[in-house]
């Protein structure tokens, strides 16, 4: 009877203990979520109040609607070194950049930027400067290399030619550094950082790029201001220069919040993934084309500088060439469209060529007093693990003296897997499965001795129309 009580009465208690615990819980609850609605009400109200602020001291004509206040929490949640302020012209332009009308062009911008920002990023990070200011690219060109401007600025970036040789751009028949995402981002970079110590503000470096530091400096002493902001100084600067910032800002903003517009970033020309690398002697680009497996227009879009095609490079001026990422590359053909000098009307599947550059003979350098292995790679243009390897050394060796083989021919083995890799890329095929925003002649310019026929015709097609997740088989060569 006494255990039955006991038992009673720890179950009661087990019980009182479980209903408290349920009780602080919902209690913290309440709490949380009545802090949290604080929280909210609270920024909504600052959120307002600094609208307000701007339509009574800076910008009488901003209409403030509830939008607004999700755009204004928006644009402060990117905002990182380069103010991203909000006012009536910036609004517009949110506007137009996030309506039904600008859709197709938003989308077809944020699928290049997939491939641009990338190379931006890694310039702007080793320049030190605001990763934010890729954004300032679409304004200028809407990613397009070739695009030309009336006052004929060329490139990405949009260099005059003046300017694009003072930061050292190079442009002749055979290249236009313009048009070089790398080479005009490092240009920008300097620009940028050169205009940021001028001025002191972010928003003025980024005007002057449109008018130039000399129109800027110009309106700052028209205006009696000592250190304005750009919108104390925009009444000052020519009209266009007053619409940039805006521009910029609203396309920072728009294509950062891509997702809450229904921006979807289109398949681009390109969509693959690349490496970049180093040539230092002047190569065929049909041959590097053939090697990866893409057409020779297809490795030019990554490529947009050279105007011809052939990448004349040099130890003195290695050139920057980007190489589309593909399943189909030969590495024993890319090895030597990389690193034998060949005519552009060769073929790298003549057999003749390959035996050729198979036995050339090996090319050495006697090493002279003080000269060290970091010194030798640097001055024959060859990397310190290719000496190494060729010439069996270790991190003890002693260099000096010796004659050491400075050039690795292609051996035999490589040169029959050449051989044998030519002649079964005369008739091989692949299976291709369509993405979204695919055509056949887009599909056909990836894959060298494809067309839109013969696409048809090995797959049984009566129209052009294809729709994504459909299986195509690509004969080539």
């Amino acid at each position: 009877m006494k255990f039955s009580i006991t038992l009673s009465i720890a179950a009661v208690f087990v019980y009182s203990c479980t209903i408290a615990q349920e009780v602080a819980i919902d209690t913290q609850k309440e709490e949380l979520n009545s802090s949290m609605n604080a929280f909210i009400e609270l920024q909504q109200k600052q959120l307002a109040s600094h609208l307000d602020s701007i339509k009574e001291n800076i910008d009488p004509n901003l209409e403030i609607t509830p939008e607004d206040l999700g755009i204004l929490r928006r644009l402060k949640s990117i905002s990182k070194d380069v103010p991203l302020e909000f006012n009536s012209q910036v609004r517009v332009y949110i506007g137009k950049y996030a309506s039904q009308n600008y859709r197709p062009y938003m989308n077809r911008l944020l699928g290049l930027s997939q491939h641009y920002f990338s190379i931006y990023e890694t310039v702007f990070e080793e320049a030190r400067i605001p990763e934010e200011i890729k954004y300032l690219s679409l304004v200028e060109s809407s990613l397009n290399p070739h695009l030309v401007s009336t006052s004929g600025a060329v490139g990405p970036w949009q260099f005059m030619y003046a300017t694009a040789k003072f930061y050292d751009l190079e442009m002749n028949s055979n290249i236009d550094e313009r048009k070089d995402a790398y080479a005009a981002s490092y240009a920008v970079a300097r620009y940028i950082n050169e205009a940021h110590t001028q001025f002191n503000d972010w928003l003025l470096a980024l005007a002057s790029y449109n008018c130039g530091r000399g129109c800027v400096q110009r309106a700052i002493q028209r205006s009696g201001f000592t250190n304005p902001s750009f919108w104390e100084l925009a009444p000052f600067l020519p009209k266009e220069t007053q619409n940039y910032i805006p521009k910029y800002i609203a396309m920072t903003y728009v294509l950062s919040n891509a997702d809450y517009y229904g921006i979807e970033a289109e398949t681009t020309e390109l969509q693959m993934e690349s490496k970049l690398i180093m040539v230092d002697k002047k190569i065929a680009l049909t041959n590097v084309a053939e090697a990866i497996g893409v057409s020779l227009d297809q490795l030019k879009k990554y490529n947009p500088a050279f105007k011809q095609n052939v990448v004349v490079g040099s130890v003195e001026k290695p050139r920057r060439l980007l190489l589309p990422i593909t399943e189909n590359t030969n590495d024993s053909l890319l090895y030597l469209a990389l690193n034998e000098a060949v005519l552009p009307q060769q073929s790298i599947r003549n057999e003749e060529v390959e035996t050729k550059l198979a036995v050339q003979s090996q090319k050495k350098y006697k090493v002279k007093s003080g000269e060290t292995l970091v010194s030798v790679s640097r001055k024959l243009g060859v990397s310190v693990q290719d000496l190494v390897a060729w010439n069996g050394l270790s991190s003890k060796s002693k260099v000096v003296g010796r004659v050491l083989v400075v050039e690795k021919p292609v051996d035999s083995r490589l040169a029959e897997n050449v051989k044998t890799a030519a002649a079964k890329r005369k008739n091989t095929s692949v299976v291709y499965t369509v993405q979204r925003g695919d055509s056949l002649d887009r599909i056909a310019n990836k894959f060298s001795g494809s067309s839109v026929s013969k696409l048809k015709a090995d797959n049984g097609l009566k129209s052009d129309m294809i729709k994504p997740g459909m299986k195509l088989k690509i004969n080539k060569g």
